[in-house]
């Protein structure tokens, strides 16, 4: 993101123990947001997909949906080439720092579907 009102996030878990994906770009009313039904997994690797994409949002935990948002207001595109970009962290300093591993991290140009993210889970 850029700042406070304008960001992509992947958080663990949630207030709500929850892990939650959220879009909002700046002049939104609120963020666009994506629940999955608990948090990520402790104490072992998970494979974690989100896609945005035609006004819908997915949240995939090994390759399995998650969570799904079909009513998203905002696009990743409208983020332009964002200058705070963290794997671990957030770019609000309040939050706290990912407490775990990253083994690999990809983007793709367009949303990929239930199929194509159950294969990458596979490996």
């Amino acid at each position: 993101g850029y700042h406070k009102d304008t960001y992509l996030f992947l958080a663990a878990t949630t207030g709500a123990r929850r892990a939650r994906a959220a879009l909002k770009i700046a002049g939104m009313e609120s963020e666009d947001v994506i629940d999955a039904t608990g948090p990520l997994p402790v104490g072992q690797w998970v494979h974690v997909a989100l896609t945005l994409g035609a006004g819908t949002g997915v949240l995939y935990l090994d390759g399995v949906e998650a969570g799904r948002n079909p009513a998203m207001v905002a696009s990743p595109l409208l983020l332009g080439a964002s200058t705070r970009n963290y794997l671990g962290r957030s770019q609000n300093t309040t939050h706290p720092y990912l407490q775990g591993a990253v083994r690999d991290f990809s983007l793709h140009n367009k949303a990929l579907d239930a199929a194509e993210v159950a294969r990458l889970a596979a490996g």
